[in-house]
């Protein structure tokens, strides 16, 4: 029986263990979120802990703790509400610093993950940790131009350093701990005694922004570069400089020196994407790592020096074994996921559009986070995804100019449409499956309509704007014969045009919305009709969101010239996307204010805030069966977040009780277009009676 039990156990345990290396896509998420897809962007250091086990990687969305020896996924260090920008490992290994653009820096509990303590002194973002080597103070240096030094142990801060006259990018303390070197965007390096806080030498001569330093580890030589494609080796007795290292066909951007200081390595720019190796002494070149496609913005030796980390702007770390001169392995769960999404009709595949440098359109499977397919082709970043409504065809939109539709079961290509002046902005399919709408950007004032079944331009719009920044077509509902399409443009106006039942549109718009202060850039009509009056009358409802930093909600009626809106307020940068829950109740709203906002479509009351992006919200879509809504943001990560829609429709102050209150609001409204419980346009005696019937639930 103890036999019995005890293999139990270890099964158990290791399928726990083999569950939760596995299943990153559900570590440090946000409240209300359910999955996550994609690691996030690169945005800082890579660090090894001292015993060399493990190296930290700062990201858009957190600290990625990595085993150093397989590249498994430890843990995720959350917290910060921006990115991280710098990270440290203690001398001794018990503490665990991130640095990040919210201004703070964090200490961690570098065994357990546990948080300690938040350091809130910075002004502006901190970009360099640096521990002495004795672990009992931490710098930190910031774009605020301030060099703070702090107790590890106590979190107190301990003195400030003032000099610099540009923002500080980096700093290191020398092997004795005698002195500190930071340096920045004043193209200086400044040379510290920490304990006094006072400046011994200033070191110029730099061409550019110095954004690597590195102490070798017997202190003699300080390494540095900004002065264009060289390392700058300087005296630490005389701080001279003593060599200058001729090195890449572009820019520097890291340096490290290897634990036996007889090494220095260097990572270049765009144009030489290599990881070089150089004599200290000498100055030769040793050896070059290929592999990279991006610059090499990030290097760490091991403690043992048997390996060297990079990381890239192609969104890879490569961990080198320096015997073999060939990567132990990769890391490419950082790749650009993209900033559109779209789910398929079925709700079984969710579609997201990446950046540079990939160009290309992921297909996910939502309910696992796996990758199901990936479609190459576009020469230049994914801007507009839409699925055809029967699901059989995916349109990509590029600033390659180009439209291509793949066939989403074989993931193949069936055509492309060349013709756009200008990079495509928007894609819309109508009802009818085979009709695609198109905008451009700058002086490309064109809607073009295609037919994907012909693969054939049927028609033109002239918008006599500039850039067609949104399209959305209305829904089928009962007629489809009658198909509208919405434009949103940079000038703040929104045009809606009609297309009859042989796809022939009208070459004026039907009409003109002019409400908005900024561009159009969102634009969704409510899947959900709002009443019927006539045969002859077709309501909607539109959502806009623009740069205005507000979206408003637009009662639509064919024939009537002047529809009325409802202003939404609350974000505080622009509204980048807006999307409507499948039963037209709830419109969710995302910004670059890196938050989702949702509302109640009834009573235009907005009534929660998702948070969890670290950067720029730019796209959302429901599911079709309206349990989840995905988000994408510029921090390379996709959020799949768990959606409840409000407890109750009738519940217009959500209070969670409807009463006098509710009562009062809808009377304080009467004539106004909203909240208009019945959908016929106006808020009136008939809407108090449809909340009276519901009173007391």
């Amino acid at each position: 029986m103890k036999h019995l039990i005890f293999t139990l156990l270890l099964i158990l345990t290791l399928l726990l263990s083999n569950g939760y290396a596995q299943d990153y896509t559900a570590w440090g998420l946000p409240e209300g979120a359910k999955r996550l897809i994609g690691k996030g962007e690169i945005t800082g250091n890579i660090a090894f802990s001292p015993d060399g086990v493990r190296f930290a990687v700062a990201t858009a969305i957190g600290t990625w703790i990595y085993d150093a020896h397989t590249g498994k996924e430890l843990a995720l260090l959350t917290g910060h509400s921006k990115r991280v920008r710098a990270v440290a490992f203690s001398p001794d290994g018990r503490i665990f610093a991130s640095g990040s653009g919210d201004n703070t820096i964090r200490l961690w509990d570098a065994s357990t993950g546990q948080h300690r303590a938040t350091l809130t002194m910075h002004s502006d973002s901190v970009e360099t940790l640096a521990f002495s080597p004795d672990g009992k103070t931490l710098a930190s240096g910031s774009a605020d131009k301030q060099i703070l030094l702090w107790d590890a142990e106590t979190a107190e801060h301990r003195n400030t350093l003032t000099g610099h006259t540009g923002g500080i990018r980096v700093a290191a303390f020398s092997p004795d701990g005698t002195t500190l070197v930071s340096a920045g965007q004043d193209y200086t390096i400044r040379v510290w005694d920490p304990h006094i806080g006072e400046t011994l030498n200033t070191l110029t001569g730099n061409t550019g922004s110095v954004s690597a330093l590195a102490f070798s580890p017997d202190g003699k030589t300080l390494a540095s570069n900004g002065a264009g494609r060289t390392i700058q080796l300087w005296n630490t007795d005389t701080y001279q400089r003593q060599l200058a290292i001729r090195t890449h066909y572009d820019s520097i951007y890291t340096i490290a020196f290897s634990p036996d200081g007889k090494t220095i390595a260097s990572g270049g720019g765009w144009h030489d994407n290599v990881l070089r190796m150089w004599d200290v002494y000498t100055g030769e070149h040793q050896n070059a790592l290929h592999g990279h496609t991006g610059s090499v913005t990030a290097i760490a030796f091991s403690p043992d020096r048997a390996t060297v980390a990079s990381v890239s702007q192609d969104d890879t770390i490569r961990v080198w074994d320096l015997n073999i001169e060939q990567p132990r392995f990769i890391l490419n769960g950082h790749v650009n996921v993209g900033t559109q999404v779209a789910f398929s009709p079925d709700g079984e595949t969710l579609a997201s559009g990446g950046d540079w440098p990939e160009n290309t359109v992921q297909l996910w499977n939502p309910d696992t986070g796996e990758l199901k397919d990936t479609l190459q082709g576009h020469t230049d970043r994914i801007s507009a995804l839409a699925f055809s409504s029967d699901g059989t065809t995916l349109a990509t939109g590029s600033w390659d100019k180009t439209i291509r539709l793949w066939n989403t079961h074989t993931a193949e290509l069936k055509t492309t449409f060349e013709g756009q002046r200008r990079e495509v902005q928007s894609l819309a399919f109508a009802p009818d499956g085979k009709t695609l709408a198109s905008g451009s950007g700058w002086e490309d004032t064109i809607i073009r309509l295609w037919d994907t079944d012909i693969a054939q331009q049927i028609g033109r719009l002239e918008t006599y704007t500039r850039w067609v920044y949104a399209l959305a077509f209305s829904p089928d509902i009962q007629d489809t014969s009658r198909m509208f399409l919405a434009s949103g443009s940079r000038e703040g106006t929104i045009q809606v045009w009609h297309l009859d039942s042989e796809r022939t549109p009208t070459y004026r718009p039907q009409m003109t919305l002019a409400a908005h202060t900024d561009g159009v850039v969102a634009l969704a009509f409510s899947p959900v009709g709002v009443g019927l009056p006539n045969p002859y009358k077709y309501n909607w409802v539109l959502a806009s969101g623009s740069s205005d930093d507000t979206l408003r909600l637009w009662k639509l009626t064919v024939g009537e010239q002047t529809p009325r809106s409802f202003l939404l307020q609350g974000h505080t940068a622009d509204v980048r996307s807006v999307a409507f829950s499948p039963d037209g109740k709830t419109l969710a709203s995302a910004s670059t204010d890196e938050t989702i906002r949702l509302w109640n479509v009834h009573s235009g009351e907005h009534y929660k805030t998702l948070y969890g992006h670290t950067d720029d919200v730019t796209s959302l879509a429901f599911s079709p069966d309206g349990k989840t809504l995905a988000s994408a943001s510029t921090d390379n990560t996709i959020l799949l977040w768990e959606f409840e829609p409000p407890q109750n429709p009738w519940d217009l102050n959500g209070d969670g009780l409807l009463n006098i209150q509710d009562l009062t609001l809808i009377a304080s409204q009467f004539g106004q277009d909203t909240p208009d419980l019945n959908g016929d346009g106006i808020v009136n005696i008939l809407d108090l009676v449809l909340l009276t019937n519901h009173l007391g639930k």
